[in-house]
């Protein structure tokens, strides 16, 4: 008896290990916009390479899993299966109905569509509409808050105060909030900024209404991560191929303990913001780490003698006016597998103001 007791013990010991190594705390969120060949290739994917992205999904095995549970697992500090992967499209184009949907269903892909209501109220017919956004969401799509205009939320109007911006800020994010609750009959937890724009007035209001929000920074989101800012891999012709696809949605969340400045609007005048990442003890090597800027790899890395695992990045280029990315990455333990951490840039406008006409 003592023996068929250590046996059991043993297996069940196993059993523990097994679920644990398979555990992780992390996932990869991936943005479409539109699934067709009609559209501009800088925001859309064919319906082939969606097809080829969902097939390499199913065959090696990744995990699929609905946009607000992986939020809500990740918020609570709960574990998530590794080789974790959402699904997201932005702006609910008609391709989102057409083409994206029903191959999704096939695999039993859970989908999450963030709407800008204006358009649909509109009944503009490269949208969805009500209807279709009706049958989809009976069938399991999950359909969330991209704002009601589509605007670029973080301007302000010519002469127009900051208390008056975020009244009309959260009246925009409200109005979408209920628009989609009239129709659909569901309560949005989670946002998408029009643009990836955001700023830390703008996470605040975002916070402030208890809604999680996405950019349009690359990089898998993890349980330390900002949840009012959080990374998804924008997907398009030119940066969705077969070549990057599988390092991407394999990737991990770049282990530091700060990141810094957390404000990524700058002024007309800086044209080299520095970035000063601050490792976590437990890295081993981060002197590896390898980042560009928008795109080019000519940056200066100033690592501080007195902490080891922290760095100063600044780009040997310069800022464009409008919206500019760091995106680093570091070899992990796992082989084939990188650490990925972007930070957004956003550069006021020539002037040095931030505004538009209303």
């Amino acid at each position: 008896m003592q023996f068929y007791k250590r046996l059991i013990f043993v297996f069940s010991a196993l059993f523990v290990l097994i679920n644990q190594s398979h555990a992780a705390e992390h996932c990869v969120v991936l943005q479409y916009h539109h699934v067709s060949e009609e559209t501009p290739g800088i925001t859309s994917v064919s319906p082939a390479q969606f097809q080829q992205h969902l097939d390499y999904l199913k065959d090696n095995k990744y995990n699929v899993l609905a946009l607000p549970e992986v939020v809500s697992q990740l918020k609570q500090g709960k574990s998530l299966p590794d080789l974790c992967v959402a699904l997201t499209i932005d702006d609910a184009y008609q391709s989102a109905y057409t083409e994206a949907w029903p191959r999704a269903q096939k695999y039993g892909f859970p989908l999450t569509i963030f709407v800008s209501t204006e358009s649909v109220d509109l009944g503009l017919k490269s949208f969805l509409s009500w209807e279709q956004m009706r049958e989809m969401s009976k069938n399991g799509v999950d359909f969330q808050n991209h704002s009601h205009s589509h605007d670029h939320l973080i301007r302000l109007h010519l002469n127009e105060k900051i208390d008056d911006w975020e009244q009309r800020i959260a009246s925009e994010i409200l109005m979408a909030q209920n628009r989609l609750t009239e129709e659909l009959k569901i309560s949005p937890t989670l946002f998408a900024y029009p643009y990836g724009e955001y700023n830390i007035a703008l996470k605040n209001i975002l916070g402030s209404m208890g809604l999680s929000a996405f950019g349009q920074q690359s990089g898998p989101i993890g349980r330390n991560s900002d949840f009012a800012a959080l990374p998804r891999f924008p997907m398009n012709t030119l940066y969705a191929s077969m070549r990057s696809f599988p390092t991407k949605i394999s990737t991990l969340p770049l282990p530091i303990q700060q990141a810094s400045p957390q404000e990524p609007l700058v002024d007309n005048q800086e044209w080299q913001p520095a970035l000063k990442l601050t490792f976590q003890e437990t890295v081993v090597s981060p002197q590896r780490l390898t980042c560009f800027f928008n795109g080019s790899p000519k940056i200066n890395y100033q690592w501080d003698l007195q902490k080891p695992a922290s760095v100063t990045i600044t780009p040997k280029g310069k800022l464009s006016v409008g919206r500019n990315r760091y995106n680093c990455t570091l070899p992990s333990k796992e082989k084939g597998r990188f650490y990925w951490y972007s930070h957004n840039w956003i550069r006021k406008t020539v002037d040095g103001s931030w505004y538009k006409e209303p």
